[in-house]
């Protein structure tokens, strides 16, 4: 994070495009077709990639393909005229009826390594994606094993490095047994020699796999580590910013406590039965998933249950007279929006 991805993706962008429209205006002829760009991102960083792109680039028209299916549809018939388009991999998965149609300059993904799982429907979604040019940004290229990334360069050179099952066999298995450390044939009865000579040959297997992959797959990726532009860098602020719930926060917090679940959770803490089972653990983590978006902002928790948000605000002083979405209810963005200030 915070190396230089998003900026130089822009910077590819906003190059190319510029000398496409160069190109068209040394012509002079009838405009070419017009090809836009696709951003894909979590959900959570389409907002961002939208103010960057406006923020360091002129000559980009951005916009979001967003919001619920009926927004979207009404987007879909106007994507072309714009220069990039920003969405998430959700909205992919969903519409990919309508976007395999559609034809890209780039096709860029962020936190790439989501489609690390080849088998999946978003996966197979976001490779459907027709454009000239393929870019794939992660710090985490491969979080588990090597075949993760077989799936990241299916999706930029189908076929570059061959199917999924011959990637296994060549690469994927002899790094695994050496990492793993283990010889597969030192069980007992096996004679000590005959282990460590195969113990060798499962080294020497994995290096040579490990260097072949690298002879492979290096001229294709570009790594920068915190110490190549750490002195780019301006130094680390830390502020804290310390604000008290709201008053409908208090009671919907409180309300959990009291509820079956609140109680639940806390008996499991205090009596440590969250190791009996897996279920119990998912519990644990659901009650407290519950209490972050809580303290993040009360409409996460509420949604768009009416009755429940009007129940709410009739046990706040004064509620009734506000919306759920005044500023006033989640002191966080007050204080987010303080700090900005």
């Amino acid at each position: 994070m915070g190396l230089g991805k998003t900026l130089q993706s822009i910077c590819i962008l906003a190059g190319k495009h510029f000398e496409l429209s160069q190109k068209h205006l040394e012509i002079g002829s009838a405009d070419p077709v017009h090809l836009p760009s696709l951003i894909i991102c979590p959900p959570t960083l389409t907002g961002h990639w939208y103010y960057e792109i406006q923020k360091y680039s002129v000559n980009l028209r951005p916009v979001l393909y967003t919001g619920n299916s009926r927004e979207r549809t009404r987007l879909l018939t106007r994507l072309q005229s714009y220069d990039i388009v920003i969405t998430s991999y959700e909205v992919v998965r969903n519409d990919i009826a309508n976007l395999e149609s559609l034809k890209w300059l780039y096709c860029i993904l962020d936190e790439g390594h989501i489609i690390k799982n080849a088998k999946t429907k978003l996966t197979k979604a976001v490779k459907c994606i027709q454009a000239q040019h393929r870019l794939v940004l992660s710090g985490t290229p491969i979080q588990n094993n090597v075949l993760e990334l077989w799936s990241l360069f299916d999706f930029l050179m189908p076929g570059f490095l061959g199917t999924e099952s011959s990637f296994n066999e060549r690469f994927s298995k002899p790094i695994l047994s050496n990492r793993d450390g283990k010889a597969k044939n030192s069980e007992a009865g096996n004679h000590i020699l005959f282990t460590i000579k195969r113990s060798c040959t499962d080294m020497n297997s994995a290096v040579l796999a490990l260097e072949a992959l690298h002879k492979q797959v290096l001229p294709f990726l570009l790594r920068r580590l915190k110490e190549d532009v750490l002195n780019d860098l301006p130094p680390k602020i830390i502020q804290d910013y310390y604000c008290e719930l709201s008053d409908l926060q208090k009671y919907l917090y409180d309300d959990f406590a009291k509820s079956k679940g609140g109680l639940s959770a806390t008996d499991m803490i205090k009596t440590d039965k969250t190791n009996a089972s897996e279920g119990g653990q998912r519990h644990i983590f659901q009650s407290l998933q519950y209490l972050r978006k809580l303290c993040n902002h009360p409409a996460l928790v509420l949604k768009d249950n009416k009755e429940a948000i009007d129940a709410a605000l009739g046990h706040i002083p004064g509620g009734t007279k506000t919306s759920l979405n005044d500023l006033q209810h989640a002191p966080k963005l007050q204080a987010l929006r303080f700090e900005e200030s």
